[in-house]
């Protein structure tokens, strides 16, 4: 079982290397779903967490239909963090009429030189869902994250596992949206589901996980 926690703050990277996460997102600005972080935040943030790092490629906020300048900038951010030891990338991009931009992914999939990419809740965005997995799978993305549309993981776990069912050989699925210690057991039992994602923030004026908040998940996660 893999758990990713998703960190927007200095401190919860201490947090996520004293707990031994499987793996993080790192990312700037919670408030609004998280953006690219700074390059001296990702230096200081390798100097202490061993694990994987998943660096959130997002220039803006707002929507996920991205102009040609917007994909250039994305492209030229992957590749910077890749030199400075990036293990992956997060990223998103939609047409207009809520479908996966297959051109655009390409370019990003492309420029994250076969590490791994995540295509974010961009996603639960998309009018036909399985036609955006399709894309995402031909365009060679590594994983999802995902609530399959619906307003939390735990409310889109049946649609999450009938996926993996049909997809899961060519995708991995990480079910992110919601996900808190109360209700991790209920989206795990009895599941196929097997990475989760969560920010693990009881205290949103601070945008620190808690500490005792990932461990109750890691615990739950690990007798899963």
């Amino acid at each position: 079982m893999i758990f990713e926690l998703a960190v927007f703050h200095p401190d919860s990277v201490a947090i996520a290397q004293a707990c031994k996460v499987s793996r993080i997102e790192l990312c700037d600005n919670y408030a609004v779903g998280g953006l690219t972080p700074s390059i001296d935040n990702f230096i200081a943030v390798r100097k202490i967490f061993e694990g994987p790092i998943m660096v959130m490629i997002r220039p803006r906020a707002g929507d996920f239909i991205c102009d040609d300048d917007l994909i250039n900038q994305m492209v030229e951010e992957i590749k910077e963090f890749d030199n400075l030891g990036a293990d992956g990338f997060v990223f998103g991009c939609l047409n207009a009429n809520k479908s996966v931009n297959a051109s655009q992914l390409d370019l990003l999939v492309n420029a994250s030189n076969k590490k791994l990419t995540t295509f974010h809740r961009a996603i639960d965005e998309v009018l036909d869902y399985e036609a955006g997995l399709q894309t995402l799978i031909n365009c060679g993305v590594s994983n999802l994250l995902t609530t399959a549309g619906a307003a939390s993981a735990l409310q889109g776990k049946l649609t999450i596992e009938s996926m993996i069912n049909r997809f899961g050989t060519q995708l991995n699925f990480i079910a992110g949206g919601g996900v808190r210690s109360n209700n991790v057991s209920d989206l795990l039992m009895n599941s196929n589901i097997t990475q989760i994602h969560s920010a693990a923030i009881t205290q949103k004026e601070n945008f620190i996980a808690d500490e005792e908040e990932v461990r109750k998940i890691i615990e739950i996660v690990n007798y899963a």
